[in-house]
């Protein structure tokens, strides 16, 4: 009523009897000074989505790691008996992630006969229960550079592709290894430590080099956690972004020098590294 009452005012003072048809309206460039403009997104959602991609299965899980933490799950049978078991592994990122579980498949007699030395299948398996990656390692005499069959460790895809393979070297003063490709092309060469007799190792660097093995590019170590009680190997790849299928190389390879090398050295006081 207030509104009619003022239009009725002014009309009889003004004398203008005409009729009011439309609505007053504001200056535009006034409205649109004055109008608030609403907010536009300039984020490129498919650029963004695809920079944070979550890994699904197999390789994808080791895409823009650095380096990962192989844990052995103790058995209770090797602690209550002296008849040893498949081995079984972790395999995490270092904020403690698991991306795999490595299980051994092997012979009992191998075991008991041949013990590091064994052959074996490693199957590789990633959260999603899907398998990931197959280790294949030969029976061989030991860790001896004077062997005739000398240890090497084959690393296949979940479709069975052969990746590359983990060959033992022989080396007068420390263990040496050469990681091949598929066309066996050698792309990373491992040299151990110098020494010949060491006591419960606490602590031992095999370091990673490059094709012409004058340039260190990664490390496979194995170490006393004292947090967890008890030992971890270590693997530093030499770039987060380098190809999944090298990286499979390193951890067959980390694999191998982890049964050479470590398996034993849990059991029993004194290890020889020749």
């Amino acid at each position: 009523m207030f509104p009619e009452i003022h239009i009725i005012t002014f009309l009889e003072h003004s004398n203008d009897y005409s009729t009011i048809s439309h609505q007053p309206l504001a200056d535009r460039d006034e409205e649109r000074r004055l109008r608030r403009s609403i907010p536009i997104s300039t984020i490129d959602w498919q650029s963004t989505t695809s920079s944070h991609f979550i890994p699904l299965s197999g390789l994808d899980f080791l895409s823009d790691v650095e380096n990962v933490i192989i844990q052995q799950c103790v058995e209770l049978s090797d602690v209550i008996s002296n008849i040893p078991s498949e081995n079984r592994y972790t395999v995490k990122v270092p904020r403690g992630e698991t991306i795999y579980y490595a299980s051994e498949n092997s012979d009992l007699y191998q075991r008991n006969l041949f013990g590091s030395s064994r052959a074996f299948q490693m199957h590789l398996h990633d959260p999603t229960q899907q398998l990931a990656l197959t280790l294949k390692k030969n029976l061989a005499c030991g860790t001896c550079w004077t062997c005739c069959c000398l240890q090497v460790i084959e690393v296949y895809s979940a479709m069975g592709e052969y990746i590359g393979s983990t060959q033992q070297k022989r080396h007068v003063t420390k263990p040496l290894f050469s990681v091949n490709d598929k066309f066996h092309n050698t792309v990373y060469k491992i040299k151990g430590p110098t020494k010949i007799l060491c006591c419960s190792p606490e602590y031992f660097n095999f370091q990673i080099y490059a094709s012409d093995g004058l340039t260190q590019i990664g490390s496979i170590v194995h170490q006393w956690d004292s947090v967890q009680v008890s030992y971890n190997t270590i693997l530093q790849f030499p770039n987060r972004r380098i190809d999944n299928k090298l990286k499979s190389l390193l951890l067959g390879a980390a694999f191998l020098i982890e049964y050479m090398y470590f398996e034993n050295a849990r059991k029993v006081s004194c290890k020889c590294f020749c």
